[in-house]
């Protein structure tokens, strides 16, 4: 009894301090660095002297249509197809509707549906690369350029790289921030008096962001822990 007592006894001091050290970060700038870095391939710096140009443009799926993970990777695939005019692979677990609606949503961009192509295998990181590398052989000699959620794009990249697919550049799918004033003083509000307003946008958007990037990068730090473990990456 005494030894469960101690057990629990220190487990709830650790998840105490976990949790005060989650909230400290969460004040700082730290988490926004984090997810960042996550989200940047390094690739690019080497481009300097020679242009990198993709032969396929590879956007690795979210959830269903219409979804916010789903949405923005869909419009960075439109906006960067459009501009470079090469065909697309549309890496998502198969679901007929949700194919229709991403594929809809590329030719209302003016994308031909012709170049619009789907690799539906594999239920997670590494199983979709092995069997893009299967499905489409020519990724190892061609270059892709691709394009998923910030937090994903360094492990997806080492995926593809440890299936040969080794040519690749990445883009992360990241967030616009908003240029306008959030602040709410001198704004007739009404409402029960007694509780005050609380005007700082740190304390009413900042915070609460940068602890939900923290979950995001933790998270991805350890299926990333996990993946070079497995020797998938």
């Amino acid at each position: 009894m005494k030894i469960t007592f101690g057990i629990l006894k220190w487990l709830f001091i650790s998840l105490g301090i976990i949790t005060v050290i989650i909230n400290i970060f969460a004040l700082t700038p730290l988490p926004f660095y984090m997810h960042r870095s996550l989200g940047e391939d390094a690739s690019w710096e080497n481009d300097s002297t020679t242009q990198f140009t993709p032969d396929y443009i590879i956007m690795f799926g979210g959830a269903g249509m219409p979804s916010e993970s789903n949405l923005i990777r869909l419009h960075y695939t439109a906006e960067i197809a459009c501009k470079l005019h090469k065909p697309i692979i549309l890496v998502h677990p198969k679901d007929s509707l949700c194919q229709a609606e991403m594929t809809q949503y590329l030719v209302n961009y003016g994308i031909a549906s012709d170049s619009i192509m789907y690799m539906t295998d594999g239920s997670n990181t590494r199983s979709q690369a092995v069997c893009l590398a299967d499905s489409f052989p020519q990724l190892k000699e061609a270059s892709s350029l691709i394009i998923t959620a910030p937090e994903h794009l360094s492990r997806t990249l080492k995926c593809l790289k440890k299936c040969e697919i080794e040519n690749i550049r990445g883009i992360g799918t990241f967030e616009s921030t908003v240029d306008f004033d959030l602040s709410i003083d001198n704004q007739t509000l009404k409402g029960n008096r007694y509780i005050p307003d609380v005007e700082s946008t740190n304390l009413r958007y900042t915070y609460w962001n940068y602890l939900r990037l923290e979950i995001i990068c933790f998270r991805e730090y350890f299926a990333t822990a996990y993946y070079w473990a497995k020797d998938w990456i």
